[in-house]
């Protein structure tokens, strides 16, 4: 088991014992794994699986943020985390479609990577809420 700890501004998110943790980062996924060497990631928004010491998998909303795997540990720090029953769905359903309009309107000045990256918030909480 590798000891995990997953902290956001506010809370502690989750804290406990894991046999595989899997993660998004900016080039695709990560499975931290116990033995794993020490390593550090950026992460994207994606959703965090985490296996438990039960066998149970765990899942979290990771908004970003960096993952550090040190002396057999794994720390995750986010931007924010949420669990399935504290993602407003309404919000998040709100926030696609304003990032859907954003990137469809050829007219405006957009950030697109600005208006990607919501998007993408909002389809890991819709997801992950469901």
């Amino acid at each position: 088991m590798i000891p995990v700890t997953v902290v956001d501004p506010e809370k502690i998110a989750w804290q406990g014992n894991a046999s595989q943790v899997v993660l998004g980062i900016q080039d695709g996924s990560v499975g931290i794994l116990p033995g794993h060497c020490d390593a550090v990631f950026a992460l994207k928004p994606c959703i965090a699986r985490i296996a438990g010491e039960d066998g149970k998998e765990f899942k979290l909303f990771l908004s970003g943020g960096i993952a550090r795997v040190e002396g057999g540990k794994l720390t995750i720090v986010a931007d924010s985390a949420e669990t399935p029953e504290k993602i407003d769905k309404d919000r998040a359903e709100k926030a696609k479609k304003r990032a859907e309009q954003r990137l469809s309107d050829a007219n405006r000045q957009v950030d697109y990577e600005r208006a990607r990256l919501s998007l993408m918030r909002a389809l890991h909480r819709l997801e992950l809420s469901n």
